[in-house]
């Protein structure tokens, strides 16, 4: 097995010097520190992790946490988060949990990471019991916020500008929810444009806070329920959208010449269906990307700052020019 002095000896360098690249704790020239990674790759030397931690007092293992493992935005989240963290040294896990269950918390706790990306929204309680465990945290929306309110707002005026008067709002969140800006987004746009605000309109799936395919689905049956007049929803994200669809199928209805929607994440596979959904787009990626920067830098104890990423409006098939018939 190849060990850290055989390393340094065929690079000429002290094993201090490869501790300090593999650990990238000291100042190393850029000409030294090619030549030890280019050694560790020919030599395929793999640092023992466990030996490793014990002396940094850090594993390089970071948790990324999430509330629905079968959400595709997660998974872009993460291919963001991992690009930045293989750079820097980092392995990342990917976990699901419930944040308001204390012991998930604090079996988190155990497993030893360095710091916690939770991609999630969250109640104060929540955050204070992550506070309270000592490990670096960043919070989607806290230390990266996803500023929506301008791709809602052109999302309104496209869907006005092609005729569309009556609009739903679907969600797996409680309205109520003081953190639920696109809502809040939402109405200031329908009021902006001069549209009506017709709360019969605006569905909360009662989901507890699920907002997959099912909770789409169920809150699209209520709304066609309320026998409400309407031409254009919008889910608040993509898989709600998704199970939206099928309810108006099932309906007999036809998307988009009966109902046009509108979801929000921008999930790939969506472009692919008939008719390709309209969205909002934040860039998942990114978010991660960001995410990720932002756990590195309070792991290393930088000053702490946030990241603003202004989403974008894409409209697509799924929404009907009502205008060209009327």
């Amino acid at each position: 097995m190849v060990t850290r002095k055989d390393v340094a000896q065929k690079a000429g360098v002290s094993e201090a010097t490869v501790s300090y690249v593999i650990n990238n704790t000291k100042s190393i020239t850029p000409e030294v520190r090619d030549r030890v990674l280019s050694v560790i790759q020919e030599l395929n030397y793999r640092p023992n992790l466990v030996a490793r931690s014990l002396v940094t007092k850090q594993t390089r293992h970071v948790a990324l946490m999430v509330d629905n493992l079968k959400n595709p935005h997660y998974c872009e989240i993460l291919e963001g988060a991992q690009s930045i963290a293989s750079k820097a040294g980092y392995i990342v896990s990917v976990i699901s949990i419930n944040v308001s269950n204390k012991d998930d918390v604090l079996e988190l706790a155990g497993r030893g990471v360095d710091g916690i990306i939770l991609a999630l929204g969250s109640k104060e309680k929540d955050r204070n019991d992550f506070s309270n465990l000592h490990i670096p945290c960043v919070w989607i929306d806290d230390n990266v916020y996803v500023d929506y309110k301008k791709a809602i707002f052109d999302m309104v005026e496209c869907l006005k500008s092609k005729g569309h008067r009556n609009i739903g709002f679907l969600s797996g969140i409680p309205i109520n929810n003081p953190a639920h800006v696109r809502y809040k987004d939402f109405i200031k746009a329908l009021q902006y444009f001069g549209l009506e605000v017709n709360h019969n309109l605006i569905v909360d799936a009662q989901s507890d806070g699920d907002t997959d395919e099912n909770a789409g689905e169920l809150a699209m049956k209520e709304l066609l329920l309320r026998k409400e007049e309407f031409t254009a929803v919008f889910a608040i994200n993509d898989l709600m959208a998704l199970g939206a669809s099928k309810a108006i199928r099932d309906a007999d209805l036809k998307l988009p010449q009966d109902i046009s929607l509108v979801g929000c994440d921008h999930l790939k596979i969506l472009d692919k269906i008939e008719p390709s959904l309209s969205t909002l787009d934040a860039g998942a990626f990114q978010i991660g990307c960001a995410l990720m920067h932002q756990l590195i830098a309070k792991i290393k104890g930088d000053p702490h700052f946030k990241q603003s990423i202004t989403a974008e409006f894409l409209c697509k098939d799924s929404i009907y020019d009502l205008t060209k018939y009327d």
